[in-house]
């Protein structure tokens, strides 16, 4: 069975749009089609990059809580080894190919998932059983989608509107688990309205490893919602417009009694699109992210020992107000110009972070502040050129100006006030070739170049401890990238393979300096400020293998080679040469699904990670290890099936997170959970 994959749209901090959908390309739905990295509809088997595809049912056979345990199987996309409810989350960080970092952009229906404020993704906010598809294209995206998007575009797809059913699942396991997830959609005569939600929970589990235990040590345990209602309606014949809107809140006891987080955000979403006969297709898209963040960070009173008492040292308190909006016209034609497409766009953020700081009476010492604004200012053009059918060139340019300004730090010893704007600007080319050879083979081969801001959080936020503070730095450069990469394409009959060769090198690194202890407020024997310093350099192989034998075994097998490494930083010698934190060398995943007699559906999955670096200079680690899945479903009437999802099969104990902040901390051990999924239409 073909399936049909279109973005619903894709987002640059800077961009926002739409794919194009015309009547006269209607025939193609039934076929392997994204759209995502040539802004037109291609098959599959003809995308000029490096794309991986996860739908609805593939998610359904793994025992994934939230879409990061999913993508995590995905080549060449680095997570965290703990999952995004497990952690701090300052520390939900995503980046592609080894670059390490916050330098991916995730989208959910095209606009942008990575926190305005920070860059971190909350992967919670998209609730499970509203996902249609996930389109991951790798490699420098800057051109189409602009900040963040140096090492590829994540974009999760929600469910379309376009007939009228009911889809729902309630799960319950280990670990005080429960999870319920819906979508509800009925479609009219040339409108539609749905309604998305959910519930996930988990009482969690002792992360620490038990040296670090003590009498204030809780499991991490969170509990999210979210609630989204949506709509399309056909103004005129060539005329539509969709919108959503939808509220996320988290709450989260991180690791102690007091250690607790909380995020509260509201999204808005608007398209116009607008089909003139032969002009093409024209797009006029808004959105507005309203988001607050509160953290409390724990010390420890004097006398009392490490793991025995604490107190709410620091309470950040973030808010940050993300918008944007953006004019799309493609157009598509036959012989050798294929497509054409232009566009404008603006986006916007104002954020806050106002930090209490307190003595272990619970005293409030002082506030630090930090506060800023961004704006982008940008526009692309793309062309896809076929000099003759087996060849494929597609040229694409985009001019970036990005403006920060408003400045404010109030942290001790930093700059209070305004602290002058800085302004910028890239010019952001790409070059994709692909040839196609006989018997299902293709050549394909790209240049580009990205970039990434640094975030309000880089700029104007400083943050401490007792003892130590890391200070913000308003004349950060953005960083830059240049990279190259090379593969072949196999598709013939039940087997899809792709593999490529990449290299990237990344000038102006984001990194951190110390500053001498005799330059430091009293209070603070140890600081760092953040820097433009150095180069970083990344390489390696991805390969992915999709084999159908048969119409009941469909079989997946994903590899990933990355060698990521600092190559320039005079402020800390140690790092150069040393793979980056968070990226593993090697990484391996291996998924097969089966439907048996009476549609039982059994998915055993397993993936090898190698040990990684927790800091730069290599001082912690984390634990090579291995991890058995497996998902089990039955049909027991019509549109109601029952399942069974069980994490770390083995119940595999290793270290998943060492960075050197906090004790180290082990990965997720043996969970399970059992439930019931309904399917209406």
């Amino acid at each position: 069975m073909f399936r049909y994959t279109l973005l619903a749209g894709a987002v640059m901090p800077c961009l926002v749009f739409s794919a194009p959908v015309a009547a006269e390309e209607a025939a193609l739905s039934t076929f392997d089609i994204v759209v995502t990295a040539t802004r037109s509809q291609v098959l599959l088997a003809d995308v000029p990059a490096s794309v991986s595809i996860v739908t609805s049912d593939q998610i359904e056979g793994t025992p994934a809580r939230t879409i990061d345990d999913v993508l995590r199987r995905i080549p060449s996309v680095d997570l965290p080894i703990a999952s995004t409810n497990e952690q701090h989350p300052t520390n939900t960080i995503v980046s592609m190919r080894g670059l390490s970092g916050i330098r991916s952009l995730v989208l959910l229906d095209g606009m942008p998932l990575n926190d305005a404020f920070f860059g971190y993704v909350q992967w919670s906010e998209v609730p499970l059983e509203t996902i249609d598809r996930v389109e991951v294209v790798r490699g420098g995206g800057a051109t189409l989608w602009g900040n963040y998007a140096m090492g590829g575009v994540i974009n999760i797809l929600t469910k379309p509107i376009d007939k009228t059913e009911l889809e729902a699942e309630a799960v319950g396991g280990s670990r005080g688990t429960y999870r319920s997830d819906g979508h509800a959609a009925y479609a009219g005569s040339g409108f539609g309205i749905g309604i998305d939600a959910g519930i996930n929970h988990s009482d969690g589990y002792v992360e620490q490893v038990e040296s670090a235990r003590g009498a204030i040590t809780v499991p991490t345990s969170f509990t999210a919602h979210t609630l989204a209602a949506s709509g399309n309606v056909d103004l005129t014949i060539n005329l539509s417009a969709r919108a959503r809107v939808s509220y996320y809140e988290n709450d989260q006891n991180f690791l102690t009694h007091l250690n607790t987080n909380e995020q509260r955000n509201w999204r808005y979403t608007g398209t116009l699109s607008w089909q003139p006969a032969d002009m093409g297709l024209v797009d006029l898209t808004v959105f507005h992210i309203n988001e607050r963040f509160v953290t409390n960070n724990t010390g420890t009173p004097d006398g009392a020992g490490p793991n025995d008492a604490e107190y709410i040292q620091n309470s950040h308190h973030t808010h940050a107000n993300d918008w944007g909006a953006s004019l799309i016209w493609t157009k598509i034609f036959t012989g050798w110009l294929r497509s054409l497409s232009a566009g404008a766009d603006y986006h916007g953020v104002r954020g806050s972070d106002d930090a209490g700081i307190f003595d272990a009476a619970g005293v409030r010492i002082r506030t630090d502040s930090g506060s800023g604004d961004q704006r982008f200012l940008g526009g692309f053009v793309q062309a896809d050129v076929r000099p003759f059918d087996r060849l494929q060139l597609l040229f694409s340019l985009r001019y970036q100006d990005f403006y920060s300004y408003h400045g404010v730090d109030d942290t001790p010893g930093g700059l209070s006030g305004n602290l002058g704007g800085r302004h910028d600007s890239d010019v952001d080319p790409r070059l994709s070739i692909r040839y196609e050879l006989p018997g299902g083979f293709a050549l394909r081969g790209a240049a580009y170049r990205a970039f990434r801001a640094p975030t309000l959080d880089n700029l104007y936020r400083g943050a401490s401890v007792p003892g130590y503070i890391l200070y913000s730095n308003a004349a950060l450069k953005p960083e830059t990238l240049e990279g190259a990469e090379a593969g072949f394409d196999f598709n013939y009959g039940p087997i899809r393979f792709q593999t490529t060769a990449y290299i990237s090198r990344i000038s102006d690194f984001i990194t951190y300096r110390y500053l001498d202890p005799a330059t430091l407020p009293a209070g603070f024997g140890i600081g760092a400020r953040l820097i433009n310093a150095g180069t970083a350099r990344s390489r390696g192989v991805e390969a992915e293998l999709t084999w159908r034998p048969a119409p009941a075994i469909e079989a997946t097998l994903a590899y990933t080679y990355a060698d990521s490494v600092v190559t320039r930083n005079t402020e800390d010698p140690a790092s150069i040469g040393v793979q980056q934190p968070g990226i593993p060398k090697h990484r391996i995943s291996v998924g097969v699904d089966w439907t048996g007699p009476y549609g039982i559906k059994v998915s055993p999955r397993v993936r090898y990670v190698s040990r990684t670096n927790g800091d730069p200079d290599a001082i912690y680690r984390t634990d090579a290890h291995f991890v058995a899945d497996l998902t089990a479903s039955v049909p027991l009437r019509r549109g109601l099936e029952g399942f069974v999802q069980v994490e770390n099969l083995f119940d595999r104990r290793y270290i998943g997170t060492n960075d050197g902040f906090t004790a180290a901390l082990y990965g997720k051990p043996l969970t399970a959970a059992g439930g019931f999924r309904l399917k209406l239409d």
